[in-house]
């Protein structure tokens, strides 16, 4: 019977206290090939691209413990991404963890709607590092509580669009979002993963 665990990414509200750090949940078999579907439905402009960036961004840091590819057919989807209203947040994810105590699938929910005053770059930072950060979760990673985490525990009125900002001063061009030179994940995060895929 497998175990709903919900993780949610809380924004500007007040959240239970995080973990001290190394956070981890569990995590997928060892060496997985996780098959991560896309919902075209409230799809925003190059939200599909840019959450194969946040796959490409964990797989490579992983260094090589895992891979992540997308697959068109929902039914062999181990990840299963959504684009709708995230109930107020700006994603929330539940991975489905096995009785062997792994996880063996995960829904993220990413927010399809940036508010309207923000610019076509800033939407698309926003889609990225949500979909970093929920497949983060997706992945077995808990909150932190250090700012340049992607894994933080985003609570403070303020953090989303702070941290949306810190992260836009990284780039020179929209294609540099997920790039090598701006990755959106800390040296932290790539600890914690490669520790929870050792």
């Amino acid at each position: 019977m497998r175990i709903l665990v919900a993780i949610t990414l809380l924004i500007g509200a007040a959240a239970s206290q995080a973990g001290s750090g190394i956070a981890a949940l569990r995590h997928w078999a060892p060496h997985s090939a996780i098959p991560v579907w896309i919902d075209r439905q409230n799809l925003p402009p190059q939200g599909d691209q840019l959450v194969e960036k946040a796959m490409r961004t964990w797989a490579t840091a992983s260094n090589g413990a895992f891979t992540m590819r997308r697959t068109f057919l929902a039914t062999d989807a181990g990840i299963k991404i959504y684009f709708n209203g995230a109930g107020g947040n700006y994603g929330e994810t539940r991975p489905h963890i096995s009785a062997a105590g792994l996880i063996d699938a995960a829904e993220v929910n990413i927010a399809a709607d940036a508010p309207i005053e923000v610019d076509p770059l800033t939407r698309d930072i926003i889609v990225y590092l949500t979909a970093l950060h929920e497949l983060g979760h997706a992945l077995g990673l808990e909150h932190t509580r250090n700012f340049d985490d992607i894994m933080y525990l985003f609570r403070q009125p303020g953090d989303g669009p702070r941290y949306f900002g810190n992260y836009r001063k990284q780039l020179k061009t929209a294609d540099d979002i997920g790039s090598a030179a701006a990755t959106g994940l800390s040296p932290y995060d790539v600890q914690t993963l490669r520790e929870l895929y050792r």
